[in-house]
């Protein structure tokens, strides 16, 4: 219970602020690579308000908490894929790059993360058969 409340709260305070950056960055600013960036992270926090909503509203079904596993199973699998490669990548690739790692904490991870979570949404929806709810 005491999770459900905190996934509650993490809920209502992400989500009117990844609501507030995606409307500015998509339609009162001016395409360019930090608006990119900063998009990318609304998205994040979107996608974690969403999760943690979901968590907090029906977190107490079993299926859901199945279909919830697994959609957090995605999204830290990619996201970490996505994080480990976009921070080590221009280390290895571009050395001399002073900002290389950046890539990884402020683009790929946070994007990996969303890609990770909807496959895993979609894994759990149409793949896994998850049991019956008790009657």
């Amino acid at each position: 219970m005491v999770r459900r409340i905190v996934a509650a709260i993490v809920a209502v305070m992400f989500g009117p602020l990844a609501l507030w950056m995606l409307i500015h960055i998509l339609f009162l600013s001016t395409l360019n690579a930090l608006n990119v960036v900063f998009g990318v992270f609304a998205f994040f926090i979107a996608t974690i308000a969403i999760l943690c909503g979901w968590f907090a509203l029906r977190g107490h079904l079993p299926r859901s908490r199945l279909h919830i596993r697994l959609t957090m199973y995605g999204a830290f699998i990619v996201g970490g894929i996505a994080f480990a490669a976009g921070f080590a990548g221009p280390l290895i690739f571009q050395p001399k790059s002073n900002q290389g790692p950046l890539l990884g904490i402020f683009f790929t991870g946070p994007l990996g993360f969303v890609l990770g979570a909807v496959i895993g949404w979609f894994y759990g929806r149409f793949r896994h058969e998850v049991p019956m709810e008790s009657a």
